[in-house]
C-alpha cells in the first residue's frame, strides 16, 4: 500500500495527545476521554460484537479453505469506529471495541488459515477506522498501540477523522488500488438511523461488487421520532422513504405495541430494491437493558455470504429475533395497511424455532418445486429463496433429504439419473417432484 494515494484526514495512530478539555457528553453516542475508563457497552451490543468477530473469522476461513490459497487481500472499514474499547456491562472489565476486534479477528483468522498448510499463508488486510471526534481518535490510537494484533501493521492501519460519507469515495479508491477482487467488509455501526444513506450503499456495491456491508439500524428510535420534524425528515430522506411518511405515522399511531413486524415488512422489500445488494439478512438484536432493539442488516451480492451470516444467527440463538414465517416467504401474509390484523409472533432462532423451520420446509419445499415447473439444481433453488427464509442452506438440504425418504421429491444427477433416497444433496443435483405427483401440478415438467 506504500504507493497508494494518501487519504485526506488521516491521523497517525501512534501520535495521540491528551485533549485540553473533556468533551461534552452526547446522549446519542458513547464518550471516550483519554486517561479515563472507557464507556460501558450496552448489553445488546455484546451479541453484535460477538457475531462481528465470528463472522470475520468465518469469512476468512471460507475463502482460505483450499490448501492452495497462499494469500488473501482484504480491506476492513469501520465507518463509526469509536474509541476502540468499552467496559463490559456484566463484569466491568475492559473489552475490545470494533477496531481492536477487527485487528484481533484478522490475526486469529490468519493463524487458523496457516494450520496444516505446507506453504505459509498471508492475510494482507488493510484497516480504515473513521471517527468524527478528536478525543475519541486519541483514545483509539492508544488502544491500537496496546493491541498486540496491531504490532507491525503501521502501514495498514488508517485512522481517519470526519464523517463516514466524507471519506467514502477516498476509501473506495484505496480499496480498488489493492488487488483484483477488491474484497472488503464495511461495518456501519451508526449511532441511530440517519448517518448512512442508501445512496452510499449503492455506491459501495457499484464500485466494489465483492464488498459486504454490516449495518445497524435503530428502528426503535425511528419509531420514537415518527412525526417529529427535522430528525425524522432526515431519516426518511436518507432511507428514500419520504413518500411513505404518512404510512409510517399511521403505523406509529395505530401499532403502539406490534410496530416491529410492521416496520420490518415495510423496509424488507425497500432495502432489497434500493441498497444495491442482492442478498441480505434483516434480523433484530434484542436489548434487555434498554428494552429497545437494533436491526442488524448484512448486505452482499453473494448467497454464500448471506448463508454464513444466517448460520451465525442460529449459532447465537436467543440473541436475535425475526418476525415472520419459519419457512419460505417469511413475510408473506402480513399486510401493514390492515391495522386490525393479528401481529406476527417473534422467532428467536432457538431450538423450537429450528424444529418449526424444519417442519415448515417439509411442507413448503414440494410446493415451491411445483411452482418452478421443472427440475432445478439445488444451487439455483437456494439462490431463488435465499432472501426469503431464516433457514440456512444446510437446513434446506436436510429437509430435501428427508423428503426424498418420504418419496415427496426426487434428486437426480445432471444427466437426469435418479439418485438414492436419503443421499447427501450437492449443489449440482437436480430437485424435482416424482412423476406421480407432477401429474397434479398446474403445469408439467419441461424435461
Amino acid at each position: 500500500m506504500s504507493d497508494a494515494p494518501m487519504l485526506p484526514g488521516m491521523e497517525p495512530f501512534a501520535a495521540a495527545k491528551p485533549p485540553k478539555a473533556k468533551p461534552k457528553k452526547n446522549k446519542s453516542q458513547y464518550v471516550w476521554v483519554p486517561g479515563d475508563d472507557p464507556p460501558e457497552l450496552g448489553e445488546h451490543s455484546l451479541a453484535k460484537h460477538r457475531i462481528l468477530r465470528k463472522y470475520l473469522e468465518t469469512y476468512v476461513a471460507i475463502l482460505t479453505s483450499s490448501r492452495v490459497v497462499e494469500k488473501l487481500n482484504l480491506s476492513l472499514v469501520d465507518g463509526f469506529s469509536g474509541g476502540g474499547a468499552y467496559r463490559c456491562p456484566l463484569t466491568g472489565e475492559k473489552i475490545a471495541g470494533s477496531p481492536v476486534l477487527m485487528l484481533e479477528a484478522m490475526a486469529s483468522a490468519e493463524a487458523k488459515a496457516n494450520e496444516g498448510k505446507k506453504k505459509p499463508f498471508k492475510l494482507d488486510a488493510d484497516f480504515y477506522f473513521i471517527e468524527r471526534q478528536k478525543p475519541t481518535i486519541e483514545y483509539l490510537n492508544q488502544e491500537i498501540n496496546l493491541c498486540e494484533a496491531a504490532h507491525g501493521k503501521t502501514d495498514q492501519i488508517h485512522v481517519l477523522r470526519g464523517r463516514f460519507a466524507k471519506h467514502l469515495d477516498a476509501v473506495i479508491k484505496q480499496i480498488k488500488f489493492k488487488g483484483r477482487r477488491h474484497r472488503a467488509i464495511f461495518l456501519l455501526d451508526q449511532y441511530g438511523y440517519t448517518d448512512v444513506t442508501l445512496a452510499n450503499m449503492r455506491k459501495i456495491f457499484r464500485a466494489l461488487p465483492s464488498a459486504e456491508v454490516i449495518l445497524t439500524f435503530a428502528v426503535d428510535w425511528l419509531a420514537d421520532f415518527v412525526n417529529e420534524s427535522e430528525k425524522f425528515e432526515t431519516a426518511l430522506k436518507n432511507l428514500e422513504l419520504s413518500h411513505r411518511r404518512d404510512l409510517l405515522v399511521q403505523i406509529r399511531q395505530q401499532h403502539a405495541i406490534d410496530w416491529r413486524p410492521t416496520i420490518q415488512h415495510l423496509l424488507h422489500q425497500h432495502f432489497y430494491e434500493k441498497s444495491g445488494a442482492d442478498c441480505y439478512t434483516p434480523f433484530f438484536i434484542n436489548s434487555t437493558d434498554s428494552h429497545r432493539a437494533y436491526w442488524l442488516l448484512h448486505f452482499s451480492k453473494h448467497s454464500t455470504a448471506r448463508n454464513a451470516m444466517v448460520d451465525l444467527h442460529w449459532s447465537m440463538q436467543n440473541h436475535f429475533q425475526h418476525f415472520g414465517k419459519a419457512g419460505f416467504e417469511m413475510l408473506l401474509g402480513y399486510d401493514p395497511s390492515r391495522m386490525n390484523e393479528s401481529p406476527m409472533l417473534p422467532f428467536d432462532f432457538g431450538s423450537d424455532a429450528a424444529s418449526l423451520t424444519h417442519e415448515s420446509l417439509l411442507i413448503e419445499l414440494p410446493e415451491r418445486l411445483s411452482r418452478v415447473g421443472k427440475p432445478i439444481s439445488f444451487k439455483d433453488f437456494f439462490e431463488t429463496v435465499v432472501n426469503e427464509t431464516p433457514a440456512t442452506k444446510q437446513m434446506i438440504a436436510l429437509a430435501a433429504r428427508q423428503l426424498t425418504k418420504d418419496h415427496e421429491i426426487e434428486v437426480r444427477t445432471t444427466d437426469r439419473k435418479l439418485r438414492r433416497n436419503g443421499v447427501i444433496i450437492h449443489d449440482d443435483d437436480l430437485l424435482c417432484l416424482p412423476a406421480s405427483k407432477s401429474l397434479f401440478l398446474p403445469r408439467k415438467y419441461d424435461e
